[in-house]
């Protein structure tokens, strides 16, 4: 009996190691799924940032244009421009340079003063007929622009934003913030990881009780065991032990039998 408890309990320590396998691939799996998750969130709440700061960059330069053109003077003598799109460069990482031309399609303030007088492209005089704002792309830099209206209304002129679309170099603070970023994903891991074993752990040992009770009975137990388990598990006990019982029985039966061959052949 001790021999088939105890091969037995070998045979079942191959399933709880697959068991606790399949656990940590899981929780491995969910933990990929929470990290890739994340990173996506974080992109896209930094996409959207760059966006809201885009756009506030474009609408300040437009209303800026706007509020001067409505104390009367003409475009092309607001000198006061060449000095807000100067400024607003220096404001925001990432402005490569802003051009402010008219309807004429000549830029007549911008940050790169070698511009000034140059004709634009014919693409950007022909996106003035729409007062939405429009998006070009470039190797290395995108363009967005929006154009500026008078007092009735009517297109004076556009205003493009050029903007670095190049991946810049991490900085010092930013690998400090993704590696203590990191360590605390490693941490969660560990944590989810040691929780979900000893939940396992947990659960198969109350799996296991009733049949590490009815090993100790075929093994140990000289009298009736006092159950104070539910009833299944009881009952089970009481048939191990009657199991064990039977076979002591049986024992005793077989060694009186030797005995009294013993004795007849002695008496011969």
């Amino acid at each position: 009996s001790a021999l088939a408890a105890t091969g037995c309990r070998g045979c079942l320590m191959p399933g709880f190691a697959r068991l606790y396998a399949l656990v940590a691939v899981a929780v491995l799996a969910l933990w990929l799924g929470l990290l890739l998750l994340g990173q996506q969130a974080r992109q896209q709440r930094s996409e959207h940032i760059q966006a809201l700061r885009e756009a506030y960059v474009l609408r300040n330069l437009r209303t800026a244009a706007e509020s001067y053109l409505a104390t009367g003077l003409q475009l092309p003598q607001l000198e006061v421009l060449q000095g807000v799109v100067e400024r607003e460069r220096q404001n925001f990482a990432g402005v490569m340079a802003i051009d402010i031309f008219s309807a004429q399609g000549r830029v007549l303030f911008s940050t790169d003063l070698g511009n000034r007088g140059l004709q634009v492209p014919s693409a950007w005089r022909e996106l003035l007929a729409s007062d939405a704002v429009w998006l070009q792309t470039q190797p290395g830099q995108r363009q967005i622009g929006q154009r500026f209206e008078g007092e009735l209304g009517q297109a004076v002129g556009g205003i493009v934003v050029t903007l670095d679309a190049t991946a810049a170099a991490p900085t010092l603070a930013q690998w400090y913030a993704w590696g203590h970023e990191a360590l605390q994903w490693l941490l969660v891991l560990v944590l989810a990881l040691g929780v979900a074993w000893w939940a396992l752990w947990l659960g198969l040992r109350r799996l296991a009780q009733p049949y590490a009770r009815v090993a100790a009975v075929l093994q140990t137990s000289a009298t009736e065991p006092a159950c104070v388990a539910g009833a299944d598990a009881c009952a089970l006990e009481r048939a191990a032990w009657a199991r064990y019982a039977n076979g002591v029985a049986a024992h005793q039966r077989c060694r009186q039998a030797m005995q009294q061959l013993q004795e007849l052949d002695d008496g011969l």
